[in-house]
């Protein structure tokens, strides 16, 4: 009759003994790639996650670099400077950046060359594009952010953003474009599953999606580490390449595998 209860008290005493021995990641960097990382700490049981984005990609550099952080994620290619200092970077996924409007916003497709003359303030009222008689306000994401970078690179052709104002963190893109029928914004679309605000233009005829490759506003996702990755970090990674882990990464994402 004994046997039982020490058999319950025995499996008690493992269950807390592994759930104890799962080590503490320390993630920085891109709040973009930190979306995955929130996603994965939902199924992945071998460790847990200490999240910092605020730094966002620069601090994904920086902290692989300075060996302040066991990981580190950047939205975008990894300065050469950072890798010749013994930052290693490994692929997990890849990412579309959404221009977004208000869903109220009668525009749904704009081209190339009409947002760029809307980020550079040479169009400033949405009749201009087919819309309604309204001003543009145009907002854009932190300088420290890879999305603003991806987005001119692929986008203004060499110009500068102007008449913009910036919006930090990112995540809080949606809210202001979400109130205001008159703005539009940049966004990773990782940030816009079930939120109905918000909605994506069609960018010279294709739609930001997980599930298409001809979309042309995409930046590489990577992880950061100092040298090769080692021990959780690296069990880690091998989940993510695994097809459990991409599986996963394809919930916001393009997949690598």
């Amino acid at each position: 009759m004994l046997r039982i209860p020490l058999l319950s008290s025995l499996l008690v005493l493992v269950t807390f003994s592994s759930l104890s021995l799962a080590e503490t990641i320390n993630y920085e960097g891109s709040s973009t790639v930190g979306k995955f990382i929130t996603d994965a700490a939902e199924v992945y049981p071998n460790a847990k996650f200490k999240l910092n984005t605020v730094p966002e990609s620069a601090g994904g550099e920086q902290c692989a670099m300075r060996q302040k952080c066991d990981m580190g994620g950047v939205a975008r290619e990894v300065n050469s400077r950072f890798l010749e200092s013994g930052v290693v970077k490994t692929l997990i996924a890849k990412d579309a950046i959404a221009a977004i409007v208000n869903a109220h916003n009668p525009v749904t497709a704009l081209s190339t060359e009409q947002l760029r003359a809307i980020f550079t303030g040479e169009i400033t009222n949405w009749s201009e594009v087919g819309g309604d008689d309204l001003p543009i306000k145009a907002f854009v994401v932190k300088e420290a952010s890879a999305t603003r970078q991806v987005f001119a690179d692929a986008v203004l052709n060499g110009a500068s953003y102007n008449g913009v104002e910036v919006i930090t963190p990112d995540a809080k893109m949606l809210t202001i474009v979400g109130r205001d029928p008159s703005a539009i914004g940049q966004l990773s679309f990782a940030f816009l599953g079930g939120r109905d605000e918000v909605k994506a233009l069609e960018v010279d005829g294709h739609l930001a999606s997980v599930e298409n490759p001809d979309y042309h506003i995409t930046r590489p996702l990577y992880i950061t580490t100092h040298g090769e990755p080692t021990g959780s970090v690296k069990a880690f990674l091998d989940w993510t390449l695994s097809p459990e882990g991409q599986s996963i990464v394809k919930k916001r994402f393009v997949g690598v595998k």
